[in-house]
């Protein structure tokens, strides 16, 4: 049997029909149109498809398509058979019309659930409208924040610009407080006797301890205004130059300050020092009497960049106060014990800041592994200095210290 034969013995349907031209028409227009509409369906959905090839449920469409296009044929096949008996072409149509039915069906059950959760118009627009609003909310909150942080910013610079007028006014009388107090001390000694002497020693000290307070609040409130032109220079040759201007601290302690090869960095080599001055000084500084103090500074590469460490064999700090050691004005003993201004860990973190790294420090106290070690982290590059940043004639390059 062959399915493109006619059927022998088989009258064609227009026998049926008598071959009456109305009922001829009739049918052969009906289907006709009928197959017309069934093809051009298929036909748009699959240029809908490739027109966006990401939509889901994908292959439910490409099912619908053939299924339809199959139906549109079988109505062909019905004005075919009008004239010539193809039965077995006609059934063969039919079945591969039923079996991609099925297939249809079966993959459009599953999809019922998802449909039905999905939202419809309304509730898309009102998810569209909460978006908005959240947006909406969202871009005057960043604008409150920009005008805080624009606020902040010119208050910061207020403070800067006021704690550097204030500690530079402060030097001019306190020369004169030392300078008077020096030569009453020399011109009137006999008068004043040694209680006056002593008073005076006492003025003396503490106009020395002001000034390296004042040095101190001017070489914090620079920070930010000078400038840090990055140079892609060895760690080690700022390092020895830090160590220079402490030579004679060094001598006079005995100190052994050592360090591990150190690499070449771009960034900010003058602050840089000043990093290395104050916790060199502070290692020197910060020890329990009558021991030689030992510093190392060494280095780790990083993902980001470098990591230095600067060790040394002191006093220590208590773990409680770690966290606030990087305060300004934080002071752990008294100015009989050490020397300072509390100012040296926060001038440090800004610098550091600075030059767009990171500090920390750890410490433990007691015993023979007392010690603290200071870690800053430094990036490969740093970021691009604002133009604006320029040295402020007339500032002294001080080095505070904790």
């Amino acid at each position: 049997m062959n399915m493109f034969d006619t059927v022998t013995g088989l009258m064609p349907h227009g026998v049926c029909f008598f071959y009456r031209q109305d009922l001829i028409l009739l049918h052969v227009i009906s289907d006709a149109l009928i197959a017309l509409a069934y093809f051009s369906i298929p036909v748009t959905l699959l240029h809908f498809l490739r027109k966006r090839a990401s939509i889901p449920f994908a292959h439910v469409l490409v099912l619908f398509a053939a299924f339809i296009m199959l139906c549109g044929f079988t109505h062909i096949m019905g004005i075919w058979t009008i004239w010539k008996p193809y039965y077995y072409l006609e059934g063969g149509v039919k079945v591969l019309t039923a079996a991609v039915s099925l297939l249809t069906a079966a993959a459009l059950v599953p999809l019922v659930p998802k449909a039905l959760a999905m939202r419809t118009p309304e509730e898309l627009e009102a998810v569209n409208t909460q978006l908005r609003e959240q947006i909406d909310r969202r871009d005057e909150a960043e604008q409150v924040t920009q005008q805080t942080l624009q606020q902040l910013e010119t208050s910061n610079r207020e403070l800067e610009q006021f704690a550097y007028v204030a500690s530079h006014d402060l030097q001019a009388p306190l020369r004169s407080v030392k300078g008077f107090s020096s030569l009453l001390g020399k011109k009137y000694a006999e008068q004043l006797g040694d209680e006056g002497q002593e008073y005076i020693d006492l003025i003396e000290e503490s106009a020395g301890n002001m000034q390296r307070l004042i040095d101190d609040l001017l070489a914090l409130s620079r920070v930010d205004q000078v400038a840090a032109e990055p140079t892609d220079a060895d760690v080690t040759e700022t390092l020895d130059a830090a160590l220079a201007q402490l030579d004679a601290d060094i001598k006079s302690s005995g100190a052994q300050v050592t360090h591990d090869e150190l690499p070449t960095l771009t960034t900010g080599h003058n602050l840089l020092l000043q990093v290395f001055q104050n916790l060199v000084s502070n290692g020197i500084k910060f020890q329990p009497p009558g021991q030689t103090p030992k510093v190392h500074i060494s280095s780790a590469r990083t993902r980001e960049g470098w990591e230095f460490s600067v060790r040394d064999n002191g006093i220590g700090i208590p773990q409680d106060k770690l966290q606030s050691v990087f305060e300004i004005f934080t002071r752990l003993h008294g100015q009989g014990e050490y020397e300072g201004s509390g100012i040296g860990l926060a001038l440090i973190q800004r610098i550091v800041k600075r030059l767009g790294g990171s500090v920390s420090i750890e410490s433990t106290q007691g015993g023979k592994g007392s010690g603290t070690t200071v870690r800053f982290s430094l990036p490969e590059r740093p970021a691009s200095q604002p133009e604006s940043a320029q040295e402020r004639p007339g500032l002294t390059t001080s080095f505070g210290t904790a």
